[in-house]
């Protein structure tokens, strides 16, 4: 430690003598920050010039390689219900994934069951990814919640992605206006408090963004009182994520299936 202090020292008097200065960001060991009472509170204190995907992330790319692709953990739920649920394709069942990126589920789907389901997959308006022939049948991106096509929709699966969205009321209008028949929210981090509290993660290289630790209760709450019961839900403790407020057991990571009534 000694000694990268004196290499600090001298490169920045170095430095200092062309007329440049050197800054050395101190990074906090805390995956997420602070406590907020509001989205737009927690996104100006992050002082951000991106919204959650940095520059590095908005350059075209590629979907990701399905010999690549291992399906466990949360990529396990969705194909798994397509499975013993929706046991044959049908043109007609049709998939909106909120935040699917380059490594959509649909991809999952198919390695695992050999199914293909056509999906829409809402995504940030900077985001951009090559799709190969074979898949332009069964793949479409959109950029806003007005450009997605609920008719015929089926399931629509938030994939660790509604916790960053400071509209999710929208597209929950939306998605029980329309009696989507299944919404998963997969991935995602609850607390076990009466409200929901906004932080911001910390762990994606210089750029800290809002994350909403939702209430359950009220969660659960808002989709039975649209005519949703939750039909399977697991619970994750944390690991090595660290708030510098919240202790371990006050946070926790889950997923859920929720299904209209009939």
């Amino acid at each position: 430690m000694f000694l990268i202090k004196m290499i600090y020292k001298f490169l920045k008097k170095f430095l200092n003598s062309f007329g440049y200065e050197l800054n050395v960001k101190k990074k906090t060991p805390f995956t997420f920050l602070n406590i907020y009472k509001s989205y737009q509170e927690a996104n100006s204190s992050s002082k951000n010039n991106d919204n959650y995907i940095t520059k590095e992330y908005q350059k075209k790319t590629q979907l990701s390689d399905l010999n690549d692709l291992e399906v466990s953990d949360r990529f396990n739920i969705v194909p798994l219900f397509c499975a013993l649920v929706l046991k044959k394709e049908n043109e007609n069942d049709l998939f909106l994934e909120v935040g699917g990126g380059n490594n959509p589920i649909f991809l999952y789907i198919l390695k695992s069951s050999n199914k293909k389901y056509k999906f829409q997959i809402l995504e940030e308006q900077n985001f951009k990814t090559n799709i190969p022939q074979e898949y332009e049948n069964y793949i479409n991106y959109v950029y806003k919640i007005e450009d997605i096509k609920f008719n015929n929709l089926k399931v629509v699966s938030f994939t660790s992605s509604i916790q960053y969205m400071d509209n999710y009321k929208i597209i929950l209008e939306k998605i029980f206006n329309s009696n989507i028949e299944y919404v998963f929210i997969i991935d995602t981090f609850f607390t076990n408090k009466s409200d929901d509290i906004v932080v911001l993660q910390n762990n994606m290289m210089n750029v800290r963004f809002p994350i909403i630790f939702f209430s359950f209760k009220q969660l659960n709450e808002l989709f039975n009182k649209n005519n949703y019961e939750l039909i399977f839900q697991t619970k994750r403790k944390v690991g090595k994520y660290t708030h510098n407020i919240l202790s371990k057991d006050e946070y926790f990571v889950k997923d859920l299936i929720f299904k209209l009534k009939k």
